[in-house]
């Protein structure tokens, strides 16, 4: 069987999908289906690898490339009158290959991501990358993406530091930025990403994202919940000038917090802006412009909360504020300055 028949033997599978979806099938349409599931063993093939994606992307069906292209076929379902999958119209087609594109993506890329481009900045520099679809991708310092496109997915994963993503609208081709073990899954938004050591942070600037994480490999992916009852997804809550902070660990509860957006992506005019964070997650930000690096060794000190405006790579200025508001003591042990709470 060619590449092209493979393709059409999936999009049919997506289509007999749909129709399981809207209730029970007739007697003729079963006839139908047992003959084309016998007509080739690709055939019974494709039903279950979609049957299993449909399934097992259920957490992930509120994304808003999963609507869209579920819209499309539910209305291109509809205009075909119910003819049978080998009749339906070339639009109809498209709708399903698009929706079943869409199912596989979801659950595969957690899973499956070939290596593609890197991009990186070093130790207080920043960058900014127009991405092949014109999508923008802006690195802070001592930062790294990897982008992989392809001609049914946009799959970008963070691999350290903090990038900021203006997407493209492509509600066929969902862009996904997977950072650790959790997805964000956006069509034409604008939101960051940052990873720390103990949390990663999505801050929504634009539009709306789903955040997804992972799970074993035959289970779905799970929308991150809500620190409270555990079951609301964050996703739902999680507004332009909102911040999603998601704890490292598996399953961990999130919470959200409102942002100042213009303060939060200071970085990209070079200035670092604090407020109430704690001086843990402001020293991980300070170390990425700075050769120096600081250093935290007690949870007390590491939960202080920082306020304030600073140029990047200013870190004596940073380190004399704080330690000014705190008293905190200054040890320096090579090229690391550690800072620690009297008496500690």
């Amino acid at each position: 069987m060619s590449g092209g028949d493979l393709e059409a033997a999936r999009e049919q599978a997506a289509a007999w999908l749909m129709r399981f979806h809207e209730g029970p099938i007739d007697l003729e349409e079963e006839l139908e289906l047992e003959l084309w599931l016998e007509a080739h063993p690709a055939n019974r093939a494709a039903l279950a690898s979609v049957e299993r994606a449909w399934r097992m992307a259920g957490a992930a069906a509120e994304a808003p490339e999963l609507v869209a292209a579920r819209a499309d076929a539910l209305k291109a379902l509809s205009q075909a009158d119910r003819q049978s999958p080998r009749g339906w119209r070339p639009e109809l087609r498209h709708a399903l290959g698009a929706l079943a594109a869409c199912l596989l993506l979801i659950v595969a890329t957690f899973h499956f991501y070939p290596r593609g481009e890197t991009f990186r900045t070093g130790i207080g520099e920043r960058r900014m990358v127009m991405l092949d679809d014109g999508s923008r991708l802006s690195l802070d310092a001592a930062s790294a993406v990897e982008v992989r496109y392809d001609g049914e997915r946009r799959a970008l994963r963070l691999l350290a530091g903090r990038a900021r993503f203006e997407v493209a609208k492509d509600p066929r081709r969902p862009f996904t930025v997977t950072a650790g073990d959790r997805m964000v899954v956006a069509t034409g938004t604008a939101f960051s990403v940052e990873l720390f050591r103990a949390e990663m942070r999505v801050v929504l600037y634009q539009g709306s994202v789903s955040v997804l994480e992972d799970g074993p490999a035959d289970q779905a992916p799970r929308h991150v919940v809500l620190q409270g009852d555990g079951r609301t997804p964050a996703d739902r809550m999680l507004a332009p000038s909102t911040a999603l902070i998601v704890p490292t660990g598996a399953s961990a509860a999130a919470r959200l917090e409102t942002v100042d957006t213009a303060r939060s992506s200071a970085w990209e005019q070079g200035q670092l802006v604090f407020s109430d964070e704690p001086l843990g997650v402001a020293v991980e930000r300070v170390n990425r412009y700075s050769g120096a690096s600081l250093a935290i060794e007690d949870p007390v000190t590491a939960a202080l909360p920082v306020s304030g405006t600073f140029n990047a790579g200013d870190t004596e200025a940073f380190i004399d504020g704080v330690v000014t508001l705190y008293g905190l003591r200054k040890l320096r042990r090579g090229e690391t300055v550690i800072l620690r709470a009297p008496g500690r």
